[in-house]
């Protein structure tokens, strides 16, 4: 299986990503990027707030905590994750128009929230239609117009800069997932066309079997009918016995006949 068939569309609202993949490892593959996400930005987060921006202690933890650990969600539920995160983001840019040193660095998306963020779009690509995908992009850009309302002097401007990155990794993923979809789709109709094909082949048998049984089996049976039938009459001097014998004979036959009949009526 080729691994765009992986990435389709989860069949239920809570089921995780590549949850239908066929190995382990494919399955577990999300959990292990977002944790090793998480595990990677977080310090970072925290130190760069910290040393970098001048952000309170406290600040930089809780905002650090807030903008990566609602990753680990995304494998499961973007949709929610997206909110938290892109709510901590936005509080974290607030926070940040008062920090001591934030003049000449980025703003209002720091580089960590950038990152986690791509890999937020990744989720939500995979997952989400396309009219989500949109809505998603679009408040995303009209987040960062707000918040440019209330820029600091002298900060790197990074709002355009999301908006762009984003619109491009929900485009490729969404488009992944697009293929993965139809992937699927045509699996599933050429399973389909197999099962009608074995179903036609069962039909085709059954009826060449009617055919062999009336034109060869019914047709003797038949014959033996009208000979048994016929005895009294063209072998004359008969005895009463075999007289009751070839009557045998033909009752037998005629209820064979009725039945081969009605088997040939069920296989047809």
């Amino acid at each position: 299986m080729r691994f765009t068939a992986v990435l389709r569309t989860p069949a239920r609202a809570a089921e995780p990503l590549f949850a239908r993949a066929p190995s382990a490892w494919q399955r577990m593959l999300p959990y292990v990027v977002a944790g090793i996400f998480v595990v990677a930005l977080l310090p970072a987060t925290v130190a760069v707030l910290t040393n970098d921006y001048k952000a309170g202690g406290g600040w930089a933890g809780a905002l650090g905590v807030a903008q990566t650990v609602p990753l680990l969600l995304a494998v499961t539920r973007p949709l929610p994750a997206w909110a938290l995160i892109l709510t901590a983001d936005t509080l974290g840019a607030v926070v940040l128009t008062h920090a001591d040193r934030v003049a000449g660095h980025a703003w209002p998306w720091t580089p960590m929230c950038i990152v986690g963020y791509l890999v937020l779009m990744i989720c939500l690509g995979l997952r989400e239609s396309i009219r989500t995908l949109i809505g998603v992009w679009l408040v995303t850009g009209a987040a960062g117009v707000v918040l440019g309302f209330f820029e600091p002097d002298g900060v790197t401007t990074t709002s355009a800069l999301l908006f762009v990155l984003s619109g491009g990794v929900l485009a490729v993923t969404g488009a992944l997932r697009g293929i993965g979809d139809a992937q699927q789709r045509v699996a599933e109709q050429e399973s389909i066309s197999e099962a009608e094909r074995a179903r036609r082949t069962l039909l085709e048998e059954r009826a060449r079997i009617a055919r062999e049984l009336h034109d060869v089996v019914a047709h003797h049976m038949s014959v033996i009918t009208v000979q048994a039938d016929s005895a009294p009459y063209r072998l004359p001097g008969m005895s009463e016995p075999v007289r009751e014998e070839f009557a045998a004979i033909a009752a037998s036959a005629r209820e064979s006949l009725s039945e081969m009949r009605r088997l040939l009526t069920v296989l047809r």
